[in-house]
């Protein structure tokens, strides 16, 4: 990785996340880091989780960076070493303060610590220690409302910075009390103020935090990963880093940060706030626009501002904690505990809906067919936990959304009873659903008390989808690779929204889920044959069509069951690009090259090579390397291949 310097005199520690490949990292060993000159650098590692090997997958890295000037870089190399004993650093004499005032008067006063520093630890050592403080604001403090919490991040770095990653979350669900809160705030970091709020009204739901920081020598180095490291870890898909991005997008994206709007508290910053708007919308794919870039250039503008899309997405109302969920202390509202619940207000009064319904005035539409991944990248590049809550929070939405007579029942016998969520589903709902159960699942720390729960909805669904192919194929015949979806046309297919679902199926697949591969396995044949069925009768150029002409069986649509038979009703019905693009006027042909590539780096088959070079070559729009500068979401190529040789 590369250190950016920003003034920052020597020993400031920089904290960030970094993934691993599995046995890099061995049960037993810790980590050494020097500069490229051989210079040792002090490095304190917190594991989160470990592959099934014993070795670490994901940790939060802290490092006490050498001198460097604004923009002077630094390359820092990692290895592994037999893991050695430190004794934290301390925190005595340090303060942190919160005070909540109600419009009322009266203060209610909160000492962070240290009573955020007991206890189990988020890290511990030589360099940074950092714990967490959770309490309930008393209701005379928000105009009578049960529902808001404190949830204060702490740290002490070995530089003498103290920082709070401090959030009011108004998301206790299921529980009387609940509502809007309107509160003011104040946070005393040694004495000194660091912060002032007024929430004149903070919806149920919804959260919002900032970080705050003081004592700190300098400004800590910007990090940039290694994005085809992480990339070989699975945690992300493999974006060409050869393209380069229009400096035109960072431009805007730093005048966005610069613009006073972007303080504003519960902010959209940009994000698509009535998500059922469709489109080639930036926040849509395995990441969002500002994340991509983020992770091909490590540019300090797309990180600021996809960790402030991140700090955004707590103004989204998907956040339900059950104070009794988890292991009893809390978690995030669990469909199994909760079997009949169904958050759209259609759900009724519990057990079928929430106790207080979500509000239609909050300015959101949350839609699982078009909902983004605000969170995981900046949880994965940062390590801030607050982003890890705002991923599990979307992750158990994504479930207790879904209809419960499509999600099933517990009761019922079969995989993903109770927690379906592509059963019924468009299949991009399918697609980003099984997004956020698997990012969730695969980041979680393991003595988390969700990680339970997410893990049995991502693993269960990827087995009930295995458990269907042996109908589906019988069903789809020479077609046969398609995921059944509900679409508003008539005896119509959507190829983009395999693509769509072909992406969340690689990443589970890339992180070593073998139904998952399966599956994707299985949809080769039409992800790739829907290229290579000239001789056929469908035209290749079809594979990108907006629409396949298909046909509806219990009210999905699934493909005719011959390409040739495909390839007439195409022409037949006017939805064959004959020889043209016509058909073909947005970003699909990026989405099929994105799944090919995944099928090339994972599967590595004869028939997803030959598909992916000839839509590379096919002249087919928006697949330039001019193309993917100007918009990098989907710029994801097979491992050593690049569109750019320069």
């Amino acid at each position: 990785m590369v250190l950016e310097g920003r003034g920052n005199p020597a020993g400031t520690v920089v904290v960030f996340g970094q993934a691993f490949r599995p046995g890099d990292v061995p049960a037993g060993r810790g980590l050494v880091a020097r500069l490229s000159n051989g210079q040792p650098v002090r490095v304190q590692l917190d594991i989160r989780n470990r592959h099934p090997d014993g070795s670490v997958r994901l940790g939060q890295i802290a490092l006490a960076a050498p001198a460097l000037s604004a923009r002077q870089r630094a390359l820092v190399l990692l290895a592994a070493e037999p893991e050695a004993p430190a004794s934290p650093l301390s925190w005595e004499g340090r303060q942190a303060i919160l005070e909540v005032a109600s419009a009322a008067g009266g203060v209610w006063k909160l000492d962070l610590l240290p009573r955020a520093l007991t206890g189990t630890l988020w890290q511990s050592g030589p360099l940074a220690v950092q714990g967490r403080l959770e309490a309930g604001v008393p209701p005379r403090m928000t105009g009578g409302v049960s529902s808001l919490r404190v949830v204060a991040d702490v740290a002490v770095h070995a530089d003498g910075a103290l920082l709070v990653d401090l959030w009011f979350r108004n998301d206790i669900a299921m529980r009387g009390g609940g509502g809007p809160a309107r509160y003011s705030a104040r946070l005393l970091l040694d004495g000194q103020e660091a912060g002032r709020f007024d929430i004149p009204r903070q919806a149920q739901y919804t959260a919002w935090g900032r970080l705050f920081t003081t004592g700190a020598q300098g400004t800590p180095p910007h990090i940039r990963h290694d994005a085809g490291y992480l990339a070989d870890t699975g945690a992300v898909a493999r974006y060409d880093v050869s393209t380069g991005v229009d400096d035109a997008l960072l431009s805007r994206m730093a005048s966005n940060v610069a613009a006073p709007g972007w303080g504003a508290i519960l902010g959209a910053r940009g994000v698509t706030q009535d998500m059922t708007q469709t489109g080639g919308r930036p926040d849509i794919g395995p990441a969002t626009q500002a994340q991509a870039i983020w992770l091909m250039t490590g540019d300090l503008r797309a990180a600021a501002f996809a960790i402030g899309q991140a700090e955004a997405a707590g103004s989204i109302p998907w956040h339900f904690w059950d104070v009794s969920g988890g292991r009893g202390s809390g978690g995030w509202l669990d469909a199994r505990r909760w079997p009949r619940l169904w958050t759209d207000p259609r759900g009724g009064p519990p057990p079928g809906g929430l106790l207080q319904p979500v509000a239609s005035d909050t300015g959101w539409v949350p839609d699982s067919a078009h909902q983004p991944d605000l969170s995981f990248v900046p949880y994965l590049l940062t390590g801030r936990r607050a982003f890890l809550d705002e991923l599990q929070a979307q992750a158990a939405w994504c479930v207790v959304s879904q209809w419960p007579d499509t999600r099933g029942h517990p009761a019922n016998s079969g995989p993903a009873e109770g927690l379906n969520v592509v059963r019924g589903n468009q299949v991009r709902g399918a697609a980003w659903s099984m997004r956020q159960l698997d990012n969730a699942a695969w980041a979680t720390p393991a003595d988390d008390p969700n990680l339970p729960y997410f893990r049995a909805c991502a693993e269960s669904n990827w087995s009930w989808l295995r458990s269907r192919i042996p109908a589906w194929t019988n069903e789809q015949g020479e077609l046969r690779g398609c995921i059944p979806g509900v679409y508003g046309t008539p005896n119509t297919m959507p190829p983009w929204q395999q693509d769509y679902f072909a992406s969340s199926a690689a990443s589970a697949a890339r992180r070593g889920n073998g139904d998952a591969r399966e599956v994707l396995l299985w949809m080769s044949n039409f992800l790739a044959g829907r290229f290579l069925s000239a001789s056929k009768g469908f035209d290749p150029r079809d594979g990108v069509a907006y629409l396949i002409a298909a046909r509806e069986v219990r009210g999905e649509a699934i493909p005719l069951r011959s390409w040739a038979e495909t390839g007439q009703a195409m022409r037949a019905r006017g939805l064959s690009n004959a020889g043209s693009w016509r058909r073909t006027d947005g970003d699909y042909a990026q989405l099929a090259l994105q799944s090919l590539a995944a099928l090339v780096d994972i599967l590595g088959t004869r028939e997803a090579r030959a598909a992916h070079a000839w839509l590379a070559a096919s002249g087919a729009p928006f697949i330039s390397p001019q193309d993917f500068r100007r918009d990098p979401v989907f710029n994801i190529v097979p491992r050593a291949a690049g569109r750019c040789t320069t």
